[in-house]
């Protein structure tokens, strides 16, 4: 009797090991073995989709331009200058360097801001150009800074100069025209607009360095100059050249206006009575124009920027 309840002693205490010990691996692999499964998959399934990128940028997008609104202006137009160079690939960087531009634009030609102009009295026998030669400026950006009806000038007037120490930098992979500005030993960025088209010669080879050789002005096929009264509605482009080189210059302009060249109908297309609209629309002029094309409002700007000199530099 004593071994049968032995036996069924260890029976049991056997039984109860074996389920103990399913029970235990049955909890393991529920909290342990399939959690990290379901980790896994949930890692691999988060990899496997396009999950938004965060952007530092943004945030110091918005507060640069927080700072603007205060007015504190040249303190958020510094905090833009610093997000574009520390967060370069921020969706905020194009419209940063547009407020940038626009910012410096408005303290250029503001009458309140005085850095880095200086008066001037007129002369006896002064003229516009003169004036805009002597002191590194441009004729456009005297008559814009001061708001002139008229280039005659009187003896005794005076003058807001703006030293013009602007240059030109092309980035062609962009499609970007920067404006740079020269203080002391360095450059910095004042503005970048955004070219319609870039079209470089085909016997260019980049880098290259140039100057600006010229600054044309017309009004119906005619050359015009700033004392014309057709100056301010004149078609303007800018050329550049490398120095002591007569080729391979490149022109700034607005992007040409396109004629259709009228097509007369062949005379074996009149026998046989063929319609209008059955003959090939009028092709547009040959060879397409190489440069690099600005909206009109951007020549104009640049226009009273840049002088002949200026250095212009051409990358991709």
């Amino acid at each position: 009797m004593a071994k049968a309840q032995l036996k069924i002693l260890v029976f049991l205490i056997t039984v109860g090991l074996v389920v103990g010990a399913l029970s235990v691996g049955w909890w393991f692999y529920m909290n342990v073995l399939l959690v990290e499964s379901q980790v896994e998959k949930d890692i691999a399934a988060m990899k496997g989709k396009d999950r938004p990128r965060i952007d530092p940028g943004l945030r110091r997008f918005e507060a640069a331009v927080g700072l603007i609104r205060e007015g504190q202006i040249d303190a958020g137009r510094d905090a833009l200058y610093k997000l574009r160079q520390q967060f370069p690939d921020s969706a905020a960087c194009p419209e940063a360097m547009r407020i940038i531009g626009e910012v410096n634009m408005d303290q250029l030609y503001s009458h309140n801001h005085k850095a880095g102009k200086k008066d001037y009295i007129v002369q006896p026998g002064n003229t516009l150009l003169g004036i805009a030669t002597k002191h590194d400026t441009t004729v456009d950006s005297i008559i814009r800074m001061n708001s002139l009806m008229s280039t005659l000038l009187q003896p005794g007037d005076h003058l807001t100069l703006i030293p013009m120490d602007f240059h030109l930098g092309v980035d062609v992979s962009n499609q970007q025209v920067m404006l740079l500005r020269k203080v002391g030993d360095k450059e910095y960025l004042f503005k970048a607009y955004d070219a319609k088209e870039v079209r470089l010669p085909a016997n260019l080879r980049l880098p290259v360095q140039m100057e600006l050789s010229g600054k044309n002005a017309s009004f119906e096929g005619k050359t015009t100059l700033s004392t014309d009264p057709n100056y301010a509605a004149a078609e303007k482009w800018l050329s550049a050249s490398k120095p002591g080189s007569t080729s391979g210059g490149i022109i700034l302009r607005a992007p040409p206006v396109v004629k259709a060249i009228p097509v007369e109908a062949p005379m074996a297309t009149v026998a046989t009575g063929a319609t209008p609209d059955a003959m090939p629309a009028p092709a547009p002029s040959a060879a397409a124009e190489t440069g690099i094309f600005l909206s009109r409002e951007d020549i104009e700007e640049l226009f009273a920027l840049v002088r002949r000199g200026s250095k212009l530099s051409v990358v991709r």
